[in-house]
C-alpha cells in the first residue's frame, strides 16, 4: 500500500505556517463562541435595570430593598450593585432577578431554598420580598469583600456549560470540513453525480472554520450534511459508527433517496455481520481535528482501535495536524507506520483537502490523490 507512511506522503505534510493557520483558525472559532456565551454579567444587569429606571433616592424603596442611602454610589445607580425593590416587584423583571441571584454564587437549588420569592417559586407579599431583598443585597456586599467581583460566579457557571457544549465543537466543524472536501471532489469529478442529500451542502461562500461554525449555528438540523445519494446508486453517510462511510446495497432494492440510504445504514451500522450481508462497503473513514501535535499519535491510534477492523474495505484517515515530523518520525522516530495505523489504507491531510485557505492549490498532488480515491470509492 504505497499510500501508507510518511515517506510516501510528502505532499500531505503541513508547513509550519500552515500548522499555525490551522490551529489559529480553530482557536479563534472556539474563543469567539466562549466570549459570546460568557457575555458580561454586570453590563447585562445594568442594561436590564436601566429599562425599569428605579428611583435610588426614594428612602422608602431603599428601606424595602434592605439598603441605606449611604450605600448608593455610582455603581449602585448604574444597576451594577444591588437589586431595587421596585424592580424586584415587577413581574417582567424575572431575567434581572435571575442575574442578581447568580451573583450570589449559589446553585439554583440553593437559590430556591433561600430566595423562593425572587426565584418565583413562593407566594409573595411585600414583606416577604423585602426580607429576601435585604438578605440578597447584604449577601452581595459580603461577596464583594476583599475586592471580589461576584459576576465571576456567573462566569464560572457559564464556563461549566460552555465546556460541556463546546467539547465537540472542533469535531463538528472538522466533520463539516471533511464533508465539504468530499462534495467538492465529487462535483469536480462529475457535476451531476449527486442525486439527493440529507442535510444541506455548504454553499460556496461557507468554507473557513469560522464560516462553517456560523452556518451550523443558524440551523444545525438542516445544515449538517448527513448523507449523500449518488446517481449511480452509491451513498455516502457522514454519521454512523465511523465518521464517513461509502457503500451500496447488496441483493435488494436500490436506495430510494438519501434518507433511505441513511436509515438502511443505521439499521446495521453496529453489526458488522449484518452490514456485510446487506451492504457493500467501499470505504470507511475517520476524521480527526485535534490541534495539539503532542497527542496526535494517541489520537490516530485511537482512531484505528475504536472500531472493528473492516474486512475488504478501504479505511482512510483525514487528520490534522500532519506536519513533516509526524509523517517522517522526527526525533522520536514515531512514524505513521505503527502497528495501529497500518489498518488505514489512505491517509489524507484534512487541512489540504478542505482547502478553505488555498490548501488544494498549494498541494495539488494531494488534492489529486484525494480525488482519485473518491472517484474509486464512489464509482465516478
Amino acid at each position: 500500500m504505497a499510500e501508507q507512511g510518511g515517506a510516501d506522503l510528502p505532499e500531505a505534510a503541513q508547513a509550519p505556517d500552515e500548522v499555525m493557520s490551522f490551529v489559529e483558525a480553530f482557536a479563534k472559532v472556539k474563543l469567539d463562541r466562549i466570549r459570546a456565551a460568557l457575555g458580561s454579567p454586570m453590563a447585562e444587569a445594568a442594561s436590564l435595570e436601566a429599562v425599569f429606571d428605579p428611583d435610588w433616592d426614594d428612602a422608602d424603596a431603599l428601606s424595602k430593598s434592605g439598603l441605606e442611602p449611604s450605600q448608593i454610589d455610582a455603581d449602585a445607580r448604574a444597576g451594577r450593585k444591588y437589586l431595587h425593590f421596585d424592580v424586584a416587584a415587577d413581574p417582567g423583571a424575572m431575567r434581572l432577578r435571575e442575574l442578581f441571584l447568580g451573583l450570589t454564587g449559589l446553585s439554583e437549588k440553593q437559590q430556591r431554598v433561600l430566595f423562593p420569592v425572587l426565584r418565583g417559586r413562593g407566594a409573595s407579599t411585600p414583606q416577604k420580598l423585602t426580607d429576601e431583598l435585604t438578605r440578597l443585597n447584604g449577601w452581595l456586599d459580603e461577596m464583594r469583600e476583599g475586592g471580589f467581583d461576584p459576576s465571576a460566579f456567573i462566569t464560572y457557571q457559564r464556563s461549566i456549560a460552555i465546556h460541556g457544549a463546546g467539547q465537540n465543537l472542533s469535531g463538528q466543524i472538522g466533520a463539516a470540513g471533511a464533508a465539504i472536501a468530499f462534495v467538492d471532489a465529487i462535483q469536480e469529478l462529475n457535476p451531476t453525480a449527486i442525486a439527493d442529500t440529507v442535510g444541506a451542502i455548504a454553499p460556496s461562500d461557507v468554507r473557513s472554520p469560522a464560516q462553517v461554525a456560523a452556518w451550523l449555528e443558524k440551523n444545525k438540523a438542516a445544515h449538517t450534511l448527513r448523507a449523500v445519494l449518488l446517481t449511480n446508486g452509491r451513498a455516502l453517510v457522514f454519521a454512523g459508527s465511523k465518521d464517513a462511510n461509502i457503500f451500496e446495497p447488496l441483493g435488494g432494492a436500490a436506495f430510494l433517496n438519501a434518507k433511505d440510504a441513511l436509515q438502511r445504514y443505521n439499521a446495521v451500522a453496529k453489526d458488522q455481520r449484518q452490514r456485510r450481508q446487506q451492504l457493500h462497503e467501499h470505504a470507511v473513514g475517520e476524521v480527526k481535528t485535534a490541534t495539539d501535535p503532542n497527542n496526535l499519535h494517541e489520537r490516530m491510534g485511537l482512531a484505528s482501535r475504536e472500531t472493528q477492523t473492516e474486512l475488504r474495505t478501504d479505511r482512510f484517515l483525514m487528520m490534522a495536524i500532519l506536519n513533516p515530523e509526524i509523517l517522517a518520525g522526527g526525533e522520536q522516530g514515531r512514524t505513521m507506520n505503527n502497528r495501529d495505523l497500518i489498518r488505514f489504507t489512505h491517509v489524507f491531510n484534512l487541512h489540504h483537502c478542505w482547502g478553505w485557505d488555498g490548501g488544494r492549490e498549494r498541494h495539488p498532488e494531494h488534492w489529486t490523490r484525494f480525488k482519485d480515491a473518491v472517484a474509486e470509492w464512489c464509482g465516478l
